[in-house]
């Protein structure tokens, strides 16, 4: 998925051309300048001289006339994953969801104005997703970016939907801000947020937050599957006690990390 926000602010071309490119890879699993060129739009000698750049440095390597991300990025992920203390908080709670669901269970955050997966666990039916560690997200449109948006103070949430907005992904997605309001004070009263559809058609997921013990927003747990499956064969009930139960014991583990 490709994230465009609004305010463009004082960015230096150069790095967002870098950027480009080195997102590009990532999202082919490696490519030739002529592929790039044709993902970026940008020139052929401009992307030339920047993979050039980037080898040169060891952040990407070629094989003929193939360019792919270097194992150096690993130093870069391996550094954040384990500086996020949700990262090691939710490993259990995350798999005995997924063992209990069968689905796919995901633990996000949000860093600027995006939410980021930064756990995934598969259970023994899960469909497949191109939503990964790492991958950025809107908030409105996904349950635990709905959840964690909940409980964000009003400036906060008026800051994030003033640079990112409420694009459409489906016919289901939230694109106005009176809809998205009258749903997050529905999520603080039930504890928990819906995705029926409003990213991917035919996916469905439930999220609930994980909060500080001060109301603050550590980030959020997510069951995702098939419409039918999620809406239809659990009872809401049982469903929602095992994702709260599961957020409120990565809220516990968190305290013993602090």
């Amino acid at each position: 998925m490709t994230i465009q926000g609004t305010d463009e602010g004082d960015r230096v071309q150069s790095v967002v051309k870098t950027l480009d490119i080195l997102e590009a890879l990532w999202q082919s699993e490696g490519a030739g300048v002529t592929q790039l060129t044709e993902r970026t739009g940008l020139p052929k000698s401009t992307v030339h001289a920047h993979l050039t750049t980037l080898r040169s440095k060891g952040y990407v390597v070629q094989d003929g006339d193939e360019y792919r991300l270097g194992i150096r990025f690993l130093s870069f992920g391996e550094h954040v994953k384990h500086a996020e203390p949700l990262y090691g908080a939710s490993e259990t709670p995350i798999e005995d969801l997924a063992d209990w669901t069968g689905e796919r269970v995901l633990c996000s955050t949000e860093q600027n104005g995006l939410g980021t997966v930064i756990r995934a666990c598969d259970g023994e039916r899960s469909i497949s997703s191109t939503i990964d560690v790492g991958t950025p997200t809107y908030l409105h449109c996904s349950a635990g970016g709905k959840a964690m948006l909940a409980h964000f103070d009003r400036a906060k949430i008026d800051r994030i939907v003033d640079n990112w907005g409420l694009p459409a992904f489906t016919d289901e997605t939230i694109t106005d801000w009176e809809t998205l309001e009258t749903e997050l004070e529905t999520i603080r009263e039930e504890g928990v947020a819906y995705n029926q559809g409003e990213y991917l058609p035919g996916i469905s997921a439930v999220g609930a937050p994980v909060l500080d013990s001060d109301g603050s927003v550590h980030g959020a747990v997510t069951v995702a599957g098939p419409q039918h499956r999620l809406e239809n064969e659990w009872e809401h009930e049982e469903l929602h006690n095992q994702l709260l139960s599961a957020a409120n014991t990565i809220e516990v583990n968190l305290l013993f990390t602090e």
